[in-house]
């Protein structure tokens, strides 16, 4: 079992301008149940040159008692704020969470037993939709927001790799070339890490157990409804 003085996470966040969002997954965050078998901080990458992200970070840090470093990468890239959040983060697991997603209480620590259970370099878990106001049925229906899903035990080829929600070691990126590639400045990063690091050995697994959920405004299911009316030749309602 993991023992609490010696294994720790760093919960990694990179941002852009969605305090809202990035304000809701501090606050369940700081919610994490560890049971005495781990410790956890957090870092926030705020993309943004302006420092908009902040503010929230700010205040969360007089209302929360979880220990938060918050930086800046002021250069618009998601892989250099991925690195940016590699070299701040202390711990011997790296977590990546995406700033318009939440976990529940247990994520973590589900996280963690899946790394020690199932003898992994990196585990990987589901991104479920959350409306943040009821779709149309059609669109629960047609499954438009929900991605691939894996038994638990499943070791991902490369393609179905992302870092909306995966806890890594460490030790990965000792070796600096296997930071994010900064030419993949604007997405695509995440499956050019794991499909070089697979190519290397490592191994990452899918724990199908350990959920977080991505908020899908109404803007999206309007965009939708748009596209399905354009196609049929009608008007959306």
């Amino acid at each position: 079992m993991v023992t609490p003085e010696s294994k720790h996470i760093s919960v990694c966040i990179c941002t852009f301008k969605r305090p809202v969002y990035l304000q809701r997954l501090l606050n369940e965050l700081a919610c994490q149940r560890t049971d005495g078998v781990f410790s956890y901080s957090v870092v926030v990458v705020d993309n943004d040159c302006n420092k908009s992200a902040q503010s929230v970070v700010e205040s969360f840090r007089q209302a929360s008692s979880l220990e938060i470093l918050y930086c800046v990468e002021p250069e618009q890239s998601i892989a250099m704020a991925r690195n940016r959040a590699v070299e701040n983060a202390k711990g011997d697991f790296i977590a990546f969470i995406d700033d318009d997603e939440f976990p529940g209480d247990k994520w973590l620590l589900t996280l963690v037993t899946a790394f020690h259970e199932l003898k992994a370099d990196g585990i990987l878990g589901p991104v479920l939709p959350y409306y943040e106001t009821p779709p149309p049925q059609w669109i629960i229906k047609g499954k438009f927001h929900e991605r691939p899903s894996h038994e638990t035990g499943t070791v991902l080829p490369w393609p179905k790799t992302r870092t909306g929600n995966v806890l890594l070691k460490r030790d990965i990126f000792n070796n600096k070339d296997n930071m994010f590639k900064t030419e993949f400045g604007s997405g695509g990063e995440d499956r050019d890490f794991f499909r070089r690091m697979i190519r290397l050995g490592f191994r990452f697994v899918w724990c199908n157990e350990a959920p977080v959920y991505e908020s899908i405004p109404p803007s999206v299911a309007h965009d939708l409804l748009c596209c399905d009316a354009h196609y049929y030749g009608g008007k959306p309602v």
